[in-house]
């Protein structure tokens, strides 16, 4: 297992370090809240560079970075307080429709190659939690094309995207639908999450789509759709594992400078022994974020999806513990937005709400080692 970053990621990481800086330096102030990088601006600059999408392989029009790059560009997000929407936005789409060979896929995927978001990813359903492989939306025959019925919700980036990638049930299968933002029939009702981040959940009551909309049929779907999420996880453990990083380091600046009894915090035996903790857990999340990236980079296989659900199980966990401890060791200033070292928390609360609980993962590492035996 290579742990090491090659000559090319550390060129990688140096370019994404700086063009975040410059994003962090461009960022305006607003009253009540820590700076923010424009999102927009933020990808566009990242599509220049070749890296938002550069995980993608060559014939979609990425870098073939795979998933060594989307580790690295994950993690390097996650260190900023900024709404970026690589998973929803580019990570989801990108792998379903880097699958197809169709001109209109991969003219999309051109598109989120260079920082733009025209597509969101609708599967999850309400009162279905993380399992997406019974859709309710159905895809009934409607002459040359089809009629679909039904409900997603938790759809990231939905509220501007211009195109839903729909699963529906066909026949005996799940298919994949490309439908327009404006069909008729198709309400979209965006809703705020608590970091910030705008989803939206949307209603199809019988929208008709041609038989040319669907994207992938019934018998490769779930399979279509299990490597988008297992490619999403695995970006949501790598971008928890960059603000778990971004959250110790604020977090050691504080105690260094904050001073209580003539002396900094930092000389503080008892909350020593409490940061060293925090930094053995998240040398642990980087071992299994990395041993996943290596497994993932040897090929799609049971061994890469079990790795990718232990990483998600602990980046959910340390997330978690590592966000609470952060704004416990600041005090009542880490309740404050104005300082910003909660967003870590809130960050890390939705993804796991979104992709899946540390319960939830713990169970898919299980049933698939299970399998594997």
């Amino acid at each position: 297992m290579r742990f090491a970053a090659s000559e090319d990621e550390i060129m990688v990481e140096d370019m994404l370090d700086r063009a975040l800086r410059e994003a962090r330096d461009r960022a305006p102030h607003v009253d009540g809240h820590a700076p923010r990088p424009d999102p927009d601006v933020l990808r566009e600059q990242l599509g220049s560079l070749g890296l938002w999408g550069g995980w993608l392989p060559e014939a979609a029009g990425g870098a073939d970075g795979g998933p060594r790059l989307l580790m690295t560009l994950a993690r390097g997000l996650g260190r900023v307080p900024t709404y970026h929407g690589l998973i929803g936005g580019c990570v989801l789409p990108g792998a379903i429709l880097a699958g197809t060979a169709r001109q209109d896929a991969l003219d999309l995927t051109a598109r989120l190659v260079a920082g733009e978001m025209p597509v969101a990813v609708a599967v999850l359903e309400p009162g279905t939690r993380w399992d997406f492989e019974m859709p309710v939306t159905q895809a009934e025959p409607d002459g040359d094309g089809y009629r679909l019925t039904g409900v997603k919700s938790h759809v990231a980036e939905g509220a501007t995207a211009e195109v839903f990638l729909v699963s529906a049930r066909d026949g005996a299968g799940v298919s994949l639908f490309l439908v327009p933002a404006g069909s008729d029939g198709l309400t979209v009702s965006p809703f705020p999450a608590t970091d910030g981040t705008t989803w939206a959940m949307i209603r199809a009551e019988g929208v008709r789509v041609p038989a040319s909309s669907r994207l992938i049929g019934p018998d490769d779907g779930l399979a279509a759709l299990e490597r988008a999420f297992t490619l999403a996880a695995f970006a949501a453990a790598a971008e928890s594992l960059g603000s778990c990083e971004a959250a110790l380091t604020q977090t050691l600046e504080y105690l260094r400078t904050r001073e209580q009894f003539g002396q900094p915090l930092a000389t503080k035996q008892a909350l020593q022994f409490r940061v060293a903790d925090l930094h053995v857990d998240i040398e642990m999340l980087r071992s299994q974020v990395l041993g996943a990236a290596n497994a993932l980079a040897d090929g799609y296989s049971g061994r890469a999806r079990s790795d990718v659900a232990a990483a998600m199980a602990l980046a959910v966990q340390t997330g978690d513990l590592v966000g609470r401890e952060a704004i416990h060791l600041h005090g009542a200033i880490g309740m404050t937005r104005e300082l910003g070292v909660g967003y870590h928390l809130l960050r890390a609360d939705v993804l796991s709400r979104w992709l899946g609980s540390a319960e939830h993962f713990r169970a898919k590492l299980m049933d698939l080692e299970e399998h594997a035996q």
